[in-house]
């Protein structure tokens, strides 16, 4: 799967807790506190599953098989079903839980007996004397609402054509919320399908489906048995999609959208990477692809970038544009298809046996999806853009005091966002990276075939992996497993030099790790050094090779060399770690950046530059003047993308630090603005014109800059050859939203009447929460604490996406005390998505003492009413808030 990512800010999730035991339940209803489930080891009563309970269940039950008929016929508010769950049990002594949050059960029959229903709102429990040694039956009839929240079966209804539209997410403890289970990843299950809906509609799942017409308006799907497979990537997806067929090499393949969107489709696009991801993916691990069909479906208001569903993968809407899509979108497309596509191998053929470890599924699917970008699409510098983008954000997350090691305990289902981060994703990727250097590209190659022939259909745990890592390689990878899959943090380098008059006579590489995890790794890499000629030119760089190790490492070297003027540790990028940049080597660097043969060493030379300037080395203006220097000459795209990211980045930064950055603000915004239209305007490319168009309007915020927004809005100027589509429209009002404009509600209500798409709604919410205004703010905090018309999680982000754009922190820190205020009560009664964006997009850094007392109030009073995840991203925005503040003593 990928989880969207918030640029600036943090993530905060939370469980809902109630709890009741009676017969029949209203779908997530209040309960009271009833007995314990199991009468040896009681199971805690709320949303989540405990790895005990799991580890638990899992010893006593095997062979499982579902029966599984769902009706979607009829009610639009809710779905029933019935479920025919056969198992195998060793243990019959003691009671038997089955997952199901929020439901109605309104039979249970154990064995051919029905049974009183034992329901609490969360799961069933099956009472020992039901049950039997070797095979057991159970029959559960249940109903369930349809979800709002993106997870579970979510219903969606087209504003533009009055459609309806059902997709499933069931990743990681969702399943239960669409059917009654054993809803943990190593209880593997053949699972048979029928499913009942309208004639009209097309029923997407794991298996193959065949339509029979019913006498009632309505059509009887069945599917094909599923081969094992754990809950959590089945699924369900109905509704009348518009529907693209091909082949790839003999497997059959489906690309689905809601029909209002079709036209916006880069079909052949997607087809293109699909069929040769799956012919690199069947060659790399020597296994074909193991599940006969695959359907790839793109859905509304999902709640991540994408799930890996067998067979049957869901995608956000955010891969489809309105207008010609430039080349981050179209690699963001590419990506996100191959790394799904890596998972229908690792993690849905072999799966991990436990939520510890997620971190080797996604890591892996992120590394695949660049090694099949790189030989498969335009997309050939993909290493490039993995440390412009992954790398940035591992590090990024990794800084944070809450950091984690990659592989680590999680005791339940109500922690997995303490564990999904860019450490599971990014810094996971980074170092499998550096694995596959470090044993080598095949044997790495055949050490994941072998690992996926030999536990095919069934569940590992990490240890598997290594082993087969090992034995592939010839390699002792205990130490290498340690240092870096069991430590928190990553190492700083740097590099000193020994020159005397016969030149350089050695280099030392000098490792350095933060005080809070003051470990030192082992790392294979390539230093680089620079010199210049006689003539003040830059030389290419000598490269060595070798393995850093401790505190230092020291190379000898015979004369004759020059000193070097720069060096980069890290050369090509095979370590996952920053670099250093001392105060000659930034100035070294302020004349020959541009200068420096190597796409990649100049981006990471920028990024070292970054680093100094929001660490408080250097001033954020003097970052934002390097950076445009060298986009006067700059030809390489990934790094224009890069200058243009982080000057958007600082400027935002900054206007958080006025007053101190506000004469800084005054000097340079005027200028940028008007060279990024320029830049914009000027470019040969319609990918250089998207980059320098959105650099224009992420900074934008002088008079003369917003009126040219207002003008480009009215078509009164424009930037030749780009095209302002629908959805660039409404970036341009949020921009005039969140910067006053007088007549701001009557743009928002002509735009609204001539953009009737679900796009045009939510981005209304948006603009409207950007004004600035408190009144208006403050009635979008009391919605989404008690939502009365704000219902829906995706309405509800695109209301917290508008509240505090950075030139609005004075208002944000009045309302600092609502956010906080509200965080125990959402803890407890919203869902873990929910909580992600509200803690991470009104948590940003308001850079104040004020607003850092308010937070530490807020730790100090409300932590013990936090669920874990609740107090780690409290804790993190109080530390983003500290180290911003600190950043004003240095601004001029």
């Amino acid at each position: 799967m990928l989880q969207g990512v918030l640029r600036i800010g943090w993530v905060l999730p939370a469980f809902m807790i109630a709890s009741l035991l009676v017969a029949c339940q209203p779908d997530r209803a209040d309960h009271g506190i009833g007995a314990a489930a199991n009468t040896t080891t009681p199971r805690t009563i709320a949303d989540a599953l405990d790895r005990q309970a799991a580890d638990s269940r899992k010893a006593r039950i095997s062979a499982v098989e579902y029966d599984l008929y769902v009706d979607v016929h009829g009610s639009t508010e809710r779905f029933s079903g019935e479920v025919t769950i056969r198992f195998e049990l060793t243990d019959p002594s003691s009671d038997l839980s089955i997952d199901f949050g929020g439901g109605t059960v309104p039979r249970v029959v154990v064995n051919g007996n029905p049974i009183r229903v034992d329901y609490n709102g969360f799961f069933l429990t099956l009472p020992s004397g039901t049950l039997q040694s070797g095979a057991n039956s159970v029959i559960v009839e249940f109903e369930h609402s349809y979800d709002e929240d993106g997870t579970g079966l979510h219903r969606f209804v087209d504003p533009e054509d009055g459609l309806t539209y059902l997709y499933t997410y069931l990743w990681p403890y969702y399943a239960n919320r669409l059917f009654p289970a054993f809803d943990q990843p190593n209880l593997k299950a053949e699972i048979s399908l029928t499913v009942r809906a309208p004639a009209e509609w097309t029923v997407v799942s794991t298996g193959t489906g065949t339509a029979e017409a019913s006498d009632d308006d309505s059509t009887l799907w069945r599917f094909s048995t599923t081969p094992k497979m754990s809950t959590y990537v089945f699924s369900l997806h109905a509704g009348p999609y518009k529907t693209w067929e091909d082949d790839a090499d003999g497997v059959p393949i489906r690309l689905m959208v809601r029909q209002s969107l079709a036209k916006f489709v880069t079909v052949d696009e997607w087809f293109n990477v699909t069929k040769r991801g799956l012919e690199y993916y069947g060659r790399y691990f020597d296994i074909p692809y193991p599940f006969g069909k695959y359907d790839q479906l793109i859905v509304p208001e999902f709640t991540i970038g994408a799930m890996e569903n067998i067979a049957a993968v869901t995608f956000a809407e955010r891969y489809v544009q309105r207008q010609v899509s430039d080349r981050t979108e179209r690699e963001n497309r590419a990506s996100v298809i191959l790394h799904e596509m890596a998972h229908m191998w690792f993690g849905n053929l072999v799966t991990h046996d436990w939520w510890n470890g997620l971190w080797l599924n996604e890591s892996f699917a992120t590394q695949m999806a660049a090694m099949a970008a790189l030989e498969t699409t335009e997309f050939t510098d993909t290493w490039h853009g993995f440390f412009t983008d992954a790398k940035r954000r591992a590090y990024e997350r990794d800084s944070r005091l809450t950091t984690h090691p990659i592989e680590l305990p999680v005791n339940s289902t109500a922690d997995f966002f303490s564990v999904f981060d860019a450490i599971t994703y990014q810094k996971g990727s980074s170092v499998l990276k550096q694995l596959a250097h470090y044993v080598g590209e095949e044997n790495y190659r055949r050490g994941v075939s072998t690992y996926l022939k030999e536990h095919s259909y069934g569940t590992t745990e990490l240890e598997d992996f290594i082993a087969h890592q090992e034995q592939s390689a010839a390699i002792d990878l205990d130490v290498w497993s340690r240092e870096w899959l069991y430590q928190p943090g990553f190492n700083t380098l740097s590099v000193s030099v020994d020159c005397g008059s016969d030149g350089l006579r050695s280099f030392t590489v000098l490792q350095t790790a933060p005080d809070e995890h003051p470990f030192l790794r082992r790392h294979q890499l390539d230093v680089a050094l620079y010199s210049l000629d006689d003539n003040g030119e830059l030389l290419p760089g000598d490269v060595f090779s070798l393995e850093v190790e401790g505190a230092k490492t020291t190379v000898e070297l015979p004369g004759g060399r020059p000193c070097p003027a720069l060096v980069n540790p890290n050369h090509n990028d095979w370590a996952y770690a920053r670099i250093a940049l001392d105060d000659r080597s930034v100035e070294v660097l302020g004349e020959q950046l541009s200068n420096i043969p190597e796409p990649l060493t100049r981006s990471i030379f920028l990024a070292a530059l970054f680093d100094r300037a929001v660490a408080g080395d250097m001033p954020l203006a003097d970052y934002i003047g390097q950076a445009m220097r060298l986009a006067k000459n700059e030809q390489n795209i990934r790094i224009q993308q890069q200058i243009s990211s982080s000057i958007v980045a600082t400027i935002n930064l900054m206007q958080r630090l006025r007053p101190e950055t506000g004469d800084a603000l005054a000097r340079l915004l005027p200028e940028l603005e008007l060279q990024a239209f320029r830049r914009a305007a000027d470019a040969t490319t319609g990918d250089l014109k998207r980059i320098w168009f959105n650099t224009f309007i992420g900074v934008v915020s002088t008079q003369t800059g917003v009126a040219t927004v207002r003008a480009l809005l009215n078509r009164t100027t424009e930037v030749p050859g780009l095209q302002i589509s629908a959805d660039i429209r409404w970036i341009l009002l949020m921009i005039l939203s969140r910067n006053g404009v007088a007549n701001i509600d009557e743009l928002l209500a002509v735009e609204s009447s001539s953009d009737i798409s679900d796009f045009g709604a939510k981005s209304a919410l948006t603009a409207n929460a950007a004004k600035p205004d408190q009144a208006t703010k403050a009635k979008w905090l009391s919605e989404l604490r008690h939502p009365e018309t704000l219902t829906g999680l995706a309405r509800q982000r695109a209301v917290m996406a508008g509240l505090f754009p950075s030139n609005q922190t004075a208002l944000q820190l009045e309302l600092l005390g609502q956010v906080l205020d509200a965080l125990p009560e959402l803890s407890e009664t919203t869902d873990p998505y929910f909580m992600s964006s509200y803690a991470g997009v009104l948590l940003t850094p308001m850079c104040l003492p004020e607003s850092g007392a308010l937070m530490q109030k807020a730790l100090d009073e409300h932590a013990d009413q936090l669920n874990s995840t609740a107090l780690r991203f409290l804790r993190e925005a109080y530390q983003a808030d500290r180290e911003c503040l600190a950043l004003r003593s240095v601004q001029q």
